[in-house]
């Protein structure tokens, strides 16, 4: 029957409703409808038993309750769904899924709550298509743009120095989700749109933002007669015996960060910072306190800077001209004082 028919039969005798649920709740569950179905109690009204013998001939009384057989056109479950959505016993169609696009648009809405005073990101990353295409691709796509923008702002107020495995350690509890795949694709995005830099390549990126890759091969090239402290309080002399022999000194950043202070033993109030190789080299020959950023100073750098700036050097500052150029001054400028060449 349509659901017309039924409505049908149910406004000719509306009374009759509570004898039909059975027959329609089984219709709308898992199990089969079964050839012999009891409706109820026998009604008193004789209008109603008349409709139920209609819709179930030669239903009968048994033990004061209204037993019905069901051939196999009334064990039909189709048969009994128009008349289970007019009883309103069919569950509500399922809502569909969020698109990919309104996924985003919920995480931002959040992000926005979260982080009121990060409009501007937040409208780049609205109009980001590859932070769409994370959204298509990713189920975890939205805790996962939550942490990456939090570990953004982490950078910008951390000091200098932490490497790809804490990063992913701290903000998504696994050293290894930063170190490749869709989460570092999106970190790097997330760190481009917010330095406005689509030039950069990724060492040059992580290193603005004192990203360590890797920490053995991250390091500062330096000449300065120097001895630095480390945690443990043991002096090491060798970048001042190096200083000595005109040679420069390479520390690592395993190195860098162990450093508790530093101890100039000839006179050293200014350090030339070098953007390129060969004034570098150049400063070197002529025996002037000098260290090599290598572009944009890593996590090693800055360190050292700092701990320049801790021991009162101030810093003047070779590099280009250009935009990056100024970029790069602007970062040695945040260690110490610093002034352009």
């Amino acid at each position: 029957m349509t659901p017309a028919d039924w409505q049908e039969r149910l406004d000719r005798c509306p009374d009759m409703r509570p004898w039909l649920l059975r027959a329609a709740r089984h219709a709308v569950s898992e199990k089969p409808i079964p050839a012999s179905l009891t409706l109820g109690d026998v009604p008193t009204d004789r209008a109603v038993r008349r409709a139920l013998e209609e819709i179930f001939p030669g239903c009968r009384e048994v033990n004061g309750r209204l037993k019905a057989k069901l051939d196999p056109v009334l064990r039909d479950r189709q048969l009994w769904l128009p008349l289970a959505e007019r009883l309103k016993l069919l569950p509500p169609p399922p809502c569909s899924a969020p698109t990919p696009a309104e996924r985003r648009s919920q995480t931002l809405r959040k992000l926005s709550l979260l982080f009121p005073q990060e409009q501007a990101l937040l409208a780049a990353l609205r109009d980001s298509e590859p932070v769409l295409r994370f959204f298509r691709s990713a189920a975890s796509a939205a805790d996962d743009l939550i942490a990456l923008v939090k570990a953004l702002l982490f950078l910008r107020q951390a000091p200098a120095g932490i490497t790809l495995s804490e990063l992913g350690a701290k903000f998504f509890n696994d050293s290894k989700a930063l170190r490749g795949g869709a989460r570092r694709q999106q970190f790097e995005h997330l760190l481009r749109l917010d330095a406005d830099d689509d030039q950069s390549d990724s060492a040059a990126l992580l290193n603005a933002y004192g990203v360590i890759e890797n920490p053995y091969t991250t390091h500062a090239v330096v000449f300065a007669p120097f001895a630095y402290r480390t945690l443990d309080g043991a002096w090491l002399d060798w970048p001042l015996r190096l200083w000595q022999r005109g040679e420069a000194a390479i520390l690592s950043w395993r190195t860098v960060r162990t450093i508790e202070s530093l101890r100039f033993e000839a006179p050293c109030p200014l350090i030339v910072t070098s953007e390129n190789a060969a004034p570098f080299h150049r400063l070197v020959e002529a025996r002037r306190a000098a260290l090599y950023t290598e572009g944009y100073p890593n996590a090693a750098v800055k360190t050292l800077l700092a701990c320049c700036a801790q021991a009162g050097l101030s810093a003047l500052h070779w590099g280009d001209t250009d935009l990056d150029g100024y970029r790069i001054a602007e970062q040695v400028a945040r260690c110490l004082p610093t002034s352009l060449h």
